[in-house]
């Protein structure tokens, strides 16, 4: 079994209140700039079909497949070092480091392949 990954100098970038290049909200000049402003991505909305539980009132549970919308946008705080994603629909979600991202995407790749 490989060691798990050190993702403190992958995930970390210097602390700054200047925005990253990734960030769309350019504006560190304008009036009402505070230092606790949030750098963030522009969104990615990916339609997905999601697995819905319900309990009636006989206490069983129903599933039903419906339609949602994942949002995903990279965020970092100005005074952290951390690079974060987030991955939900805005009322459940994750908040993982971008390494921890890295890992999801090559499991999920692995589970897709075997789907075939």
């Amino acid at each position: 079994m490989a060691a798990p990954a050190n993702h403190a100098e992958e995930n970390n970038t210097p602390p700054t209140t200047a925005c990253p290049a990734w960030c769309i909200s350019h504006n560190a000049d304008a009036p009402g700039w505070t230092d606790d402003h949030l750098h963030e991505s522009t969104p990615a909305l990916v339609p997905c079909i999601a697995l819905e539980r319900t309990t009636d009132e006989a206490d069983t549970i129903h599933h039903h497949p419906t339609a949602t919308e994942l949002t995903l946008v990279r965020y970092q705080y100005p005074r952290g070092s951390d690079t974060w994603l987030y991955i939900g629909d805005g009322h459940h979600g994750l908040d993982i480091t971008l390494e921890s991202a890295r890992r999801l995407v090559s499991a999920l790749a692995r589970y897709v392949e075997d789907e075939g």
